[in-house]
């Protein structure tokens, strides 16, 4: 018997033992840390009913608008098994949002084991919603939270109440507030792109019809480094991530300054610097000074990413021939090749977790795909095929989701998908090619 279907038969068997619940244990995901992969992929079911419109002169869209949005927040999170609003039975129009007034036994028979309701009053200008997570089984309340603003902040609600409902589950932080930066080509220029981690509320940075390359937020989330030929030279720049903001010069050595990533406490930035003839990785400090030359090869070193605890930078390098994925301790020391497979790897990304790296390889048919490669063992695991290419990988801040640039549907994109290729999804839908996403981190009060 399935897992789901083994769930449900105990439920309904325990319902009839025990009406009010109090014998069964609490709802969770099991999380295990520090496993050999550090990815969790879940299937607990969990429905979300549209929200019950409490002043039914006002627009009833509201109510669908954030059912919408929480199920896609829960469904693409990884944990979750959404269920089909088609297989709900209990009527929203006559149900409440307390214990007392849903009718458990109909949410039970659709499989789901979690349940959101909420509900919503719109006066002047003004939304209050209420949402609350019911554990079906006991029939109890676990969460309740009521936001209210302005109508437009309906997705944010939303989003803060999806990351409670992860962290109630898993003691994990959700990434529903989460922003991903990347790349547009558009009528001849290359912007910075920035939108939701869902491609919602997009809107463009450094648009200043020249070429903007390789974006990279800062620790806090309130800024991004980026490198542009704004002044001819291919220079390091940071601007905030507000709509309309100036950026400000970071970087202008001679020759390159592109690939920067803030280390993890926030203090330092690596980068690739030709400054002196050929192409090493640099770290400097976090306002592009004091340049202290980590890799010294007559190779092409480039494109590095720090380890998740700072001890260590993954980058490219073509020393053995072809292009692979290198790591270098930041005390120093010889690098460490860890890539063998394939003879064009690129655009490492470590994982939050810090046990796999994920890069882009071309395969023999010379198409570009995602991998990893296990840090310890040097394990390759092949994440997308048959797809177009598929380039540039970046992790979500919880480790789950990876958002990749690919063009399967015919123009480049920014995808986002499981951590093993599952459930890939499409989120940029604007006109131009978007490439090298980067994903921003969980800030302060998330």
């Amino acid at each position: 018997m399935r897992i789901q279907g083994l769930r449900r038969f105990l439920f309904l068997f325990c319902l009839v033992l025990f009406p009010s619940g109090a014998a069964l244990a609490e709802d969770s995901i099991e999380v295990p840390m520090g496993t050999a992969k550090g990815r969790v992929i879940s299937d607990y079911p969990i429905a979300v009913a549209e929200f019950k419109n409490f002043t039914p002169k006002q627009t009833a869209e509201l109510g669908k608008t954030g059912q919408d949005v929480l199920l896609s927040d829960l469904a693409l999170s990884g944990y979750f098994l959404t269920i089909d609003p088609k297989a709900y039975l209990e009527d929203v129009r006559t149900s409440g949002i307390t214990e007392a007034t849903v009718d458990f036994t109909k949410w039970l028979q659709t499989g789901a084991e979690g349940l959101v309701k909420a509900g919503f009053w719109l006066k002047d200008g003004t939304l209050k919603v209420e949402m609350v997570l019911f554990s079906i089984s006991t029939g109890k309340e676990k969460i309740r939270k009521t936001y209210e603003g302005p109508e437009s902040k309906l997705r944010d609600f939303c989003h803060r109440f999806a990351n409670d409902v992860v962290r109630y589950y898993t003691k994990r932080p959700g990434i529903f507030l989460t922003k991903i930066v990347s790349v547009r080509k558009h009528k001849g220029s290359k912007s910075l792109w920035i939108c939701d981690f869902d491609g919602q509320r997009c809107f463009s940075l450094a648009n200043d019809g020249g070429i903007n390359l390789l974006p990279s937020w800062n620790l806090d989330g309130r800024s991004i480094f980026y490198t542009s030929y704004q002044k001819g030279n291919p220079d390091l720049w940071r601007i905030p991530a507000v709509e309309g903001s100036k950026p400000s010069i970071v970087s202008n050595r001679r020759g390159l300054n592109v690939g920067a990533e803030v280390s993890p406490n926030g203090k330092q930035l690596v980068m690739t610097l030709t400054k002196d003839g050929n192409s090493e990785i640099y770290i400097t400090s976090i306002d592009g000074k004091h340049p202290k030359r980590l890799t010294n090869s007559w190779s092409i070193d480039s494109s590095p990413c720090w380890s998740p605890d700072g001890t260590r930078v993954a980058f490219v390098s073509n020393r053995s021939g072809t292009p692979q994925i290198y790591m270098a301790d930041v005390g120093g020391g010889p690098p460490t090749r860890l890539t063998f497979q394939g003879n064009y790897n690129q655009s490492p990304s470590w994982s939050p977790d810090g046990d796999r790296i994920a890069f882009t390889g071309r395969d023999e048919r010379l198409v570009f795909d995602l991998f990893t490669v296990d840090v310890e063992t040097r394990e390759i695991e092949r994440l997308t095929q048959d797809a177009g290419n598929n380039e540039d990988p970046t992790w979500s801040p919880d480790g789950q989701l990876i958002a990749f640039s690919s063009n399967r549907s015919g123009e480049y994109k920014i995808w986002i998908m499981n951590t093993d290729g599952s459930h890939p999804r499409q989120i940029t839908d604007a006109e131009g090619e978007f490439t090298t996403p980067n994903w921003g981190p969980i800030t302060k009060g998330e």
